[in-house]
């Protein structure tokens, strides 16, 4: 039999029987028993969901945030200096060494020191995330074919002092000034529709566009080699520069020079006309080396900046434009 339970009661001054049933016991635990609950519901989702962190976790997701703002920004970096490398390059084969007479240089040079052994082991041992040993990777590329690129150009600074002459008697202007000069017309294209004669013909030189009248010039050093009238050509100079190089002036309105006279770059010797088979007023230029055309725009460097150069060779190669 189960012990009774008596507690004073202070407003009747007497002791009364507590009731210990297990309803009532339920009844006085259940508020407790719910909060349990609720806590231990919380405590689970926690656990369950990852809804919860820390202020030190919360740090290290900032820290994270940022470190990946960083790389793409420095990915971006390398990105741009690459495509800048690449333009360098690009003018150091197709224009700085041809004007001194040296072969491009090969891939297999310009890609040394980017193999080799692994370097980024300890990278890898640290677990280092994948990102930032790319991101190493690349740089090293880079600063190899920069430093390759560096040592090219102390080569050619070298031997272009040691060849001053040569510098000086190479086609490098444009032989109609940039402000007299109204456009490009057909460049330099192996099969190009004649728009006088109707067929197809070579264009071996580049037309440029301008008044009647408007000054020529000696796009280097030389001596006049020819003057005279062709029925294609119209009238014409020839100046040979030494060092295989010739030079050709067509549809001129009138010459200024005569045969053996030394020129200097930059001298006039004549105007821009339309004599021969000619369509308009224009100046057929054409550079050529060893007895054989070539693409004068590759000589073009002395006046124009890179984007200049860029803008010439685009207007060069369209054929939508043709003067003769």
């Amino acid at each position: 039999m189960a012990k009774e339970k008596y507690v004073f009661d202070p407003d009747t001054l007497m002791y009364v029987r507590v009731d210990t049933g297990f309803k009532q016991v339920i009844k006085r635990l259940f508020p407790y028993m719910l909060a349990g609950g609720v806590v231990g519901l919380m405590a689970f989702a926690v656990l369950a969901f990852g809804s919860y962190t820390t202020p030190k976790e919360k740090l290290q997701a900032q820290l994270i945030n940022k470190l990946k703002v960083n790389q793409k920004v420095l990915n971006e970096r390398i990105n741009e200096a690459s495509s800048t490398l690449q333009h360098l390059v690009a003018l150091d084969d197709s224009l700085y060494r041809t004007m001194l007479g040296e072969n491009a240089l090969s891939r297999s040079i310009r890609q040394a020191g980017t193999g080799g052994t692994n370097k980024y082991e300890n990278l890898e041992r640290n677990n280092t995330p994948e990102g930032i040993i790319k991101s190493f990777k690349e740089l090293d590329k880079l600063v190899a074919k920069m430093n390759v690129q560096e040592n090219s150009y102390e080569e050619l600074f070298k031997k272009s002092m040691a060849n001053m002459d040569r510098l000086q008697h190479l086609p490098a202007i444009i032989p109609v000034a940039n402000w007299d000069l109204k456009r490009i017309g057909s460049g330099f294209n192996p099969r190009r529709f004649h728009p006088i004669l109707n067929r197809w013909r070579p264009h071996k030189g580049i037309d440029l566009v301008a008044n009647t009248g408007t000054d020529i010039y000696a796009s280097a050093d030389g001596r006049v080699k020819s003057v005279r009238y062709s029925d294609s050509f119209g009238k014409m100079v020839k100046i040979d520069h030494g060092y295989g190089l010739v030079s050709l002036y067509a549809h001129m309105n009138s010459q200024k020079v005569k045969v053996g006279d030394h020129v200097k770059r930059g001298q006039v010797i004549g105007e821009v006309g339309s004599t021969g088979l000619s369509a308009g007023p224009h100046l057929h230029y054409e550079i050529h080396l060893h007895g054989v055309e070539v693409d004068p725009v590759k000589y073009f460097f002395k006046d124009l900046s890179p984007q200049e150069y860029k803008a010439v060779v685009a207007q060069a190669q369209s054929i939508d434009f043709c003067m003769e």
